[in-house]
């Protein structure tokens, strides 16, 4: 007599939403501290993944795993003004990968993902990004949030949860 073991849970995850940055790295910081913000405004159906200080070979693994659409939120230079932010799919834009590197933690989540899709990725993914004002170089002599990205921060919360509401809602259709 055989044993047959449960079905796997279908999942009911509609979208993740993943951030992506390092907590103690000026505004680096600002998905993390986004998606800490709002987590108990989600509906139940929204995933939380954060990937803080994460390596690139972590991350495509964690991507791969994943059945649901994603939201990403990152800081990013955009070469628009400080503390504005974007909405994009995937399709809509070019994520710069690093170039001449060896390690496996000095690469984005462009290398990442890039990875990801190699291997099979093929999710529907979205960025929400946020233009930063300090950049690499000025991260450790500057921790914690520019004044430009705090002073913003309830407008990020309020406009990241209008646009998964909105997502949540097209997706479900």
């Amino acid at each position: 007599m055989s044993r047959l073991s449960a079905a796997p849970a279908i999942s009911e995850k509609v979208i993740t939403l993943a951030a992506i940055g390092h907590p103690y790295m000026g505004d680096d910081a600002i998905a993390v501290e986004l998606v800490e913000a709002i987590s108990g405004q989600l509906s139940d159906d929204i995933e939380l993944c954060v990937w803080a200080n994460k390596d690139v070979l972590s991350i495509a693994a964690e991507l791969l795993e994943m059945r649901t659409a994603i939201v990403l939120v990152d800081c990013a230079n955009m070469g628009i003004a400080a503390g504005e932010y974007r909405w994009f799919e995937l399709s809509e834009c070019l994520l710069a990968q690093q170039q001449g590197l060896i390690s496996t933690h000095a690469y984005g989540f462009a290398d990442a993902l890039a990875l990801a899709q190699t291997l099979g990725f093929k999710q529907p993914l979205y960025i929400f990004a946020i233009q930063a004002e300090q950049y690499a170089d000025e991260l450790l002599a500057r921790p914690g949030l520019s004044q430009t990205l705090k002073d913003k921060k309830v407008v990020y919360c309020h406009a990241l949860l209008a646009r998964l509401d909105t997502l949540n809602t097209q997706l479900k259709e």
